[in-house]
């Protein structure tokens, strides 16, 4: 059986570090009427109406991200196999390249969204969950289990132990597979960022996550449909 830190340097590897530093993500994540710095001078604007992330827009992201770790460990661990097509290991080279740059960027827009808010200005507990959004200078919290029971298509440690032992055909097949759910999960996540998000990166980063994830599905539904 190979070892799964070999797998996961091997991720390492073929990954990409994401353009841009938090500065940029806040930028692009804060609408030009509700700056961060208006929070930070102590302005409280109505829970209604603010325009700082919601509930949904944090959940979404600590949803996503260790979602795209785990597309991270299963190219992985597919890219360690022996016998695999090229084809297939070029797709998992680029699922790895492209989800480590948005794991970067999301945790950038994370990092930009709580280095902008007053320490004292902290929600804790479950404030925030629910369709209201977080009072101007406020970072929802109490989103670790709504994120984890949210992640659809989350391959099991038995199929990771699985796919960690096999080679060749057997390899290819199952990866493929566990991948093609894997994304029909993160597919109903972007779906519910899209529709309930209010933050302008996740709602992009939905998007992204549909426009790719659909086009890379497609792909990998005809390589399966091709495996010996």
């Amino acid at each position: 059986m190979r070892n799964r830190i070999a797998a996961l340097g091997v991720v390492l590897a073929v990954s990409t570090v994401a353009a841009g530093g938090a500065a940029v993500v806040l930028a692009l994540t804060t609408p030009a009427d509700s700056a961060p710095q208006a929070a930070a001078a102590g302005a409280m604007t109505d829970a209604a109406t603010a325009a700082y992330p919601t509930a949904q827009d944090h959940c979404y992201i600590e949803g996503m991200i260790p979602h795209h770790e785990q597309a991270l460990e299963l190219s992985g661990l597919v890219l360690e196999a022996t016998g695999v097509r090229d084809r297939t290991r070029a797709l998992a080279e680029f699922i790895v390249a492209d989800q480590a740059a948005e794991i970067d960027t999301m945790r950038a827009w994370q990092t930009a969204w709580h280095g902008a808010t007053p320490a004292a200005g902290s929600a804790g507990g479950h404030q925030g969950h629910g369709s209201v959004q977080a009072v101007a200078g406020t970072i929802a919290t109490g989103c670790d289990e709504h994120a984890h029971t949210s992640m659809k298509g989350m391959a099991t440690a038995e199929q990771l132990a699985a796919l960690d032992a096999a080679d060749g055909a057997a390899a290819d097949r199952m990866f493929l597979e566990l991948m093609i759910a894997h994304h029909e999960g993160a597919l109903e996540m972007a779906e519910s960022a899209v529709r309930e998000g209010s933050n302008a990166f996740v709602r992009t980063s939905g998007k992204h996550v549909l426009v790719e994830q659909e086009r890379e599905i497609a792909a990998m539904t005809a390589l399966l449909a091709e495996v010996p």
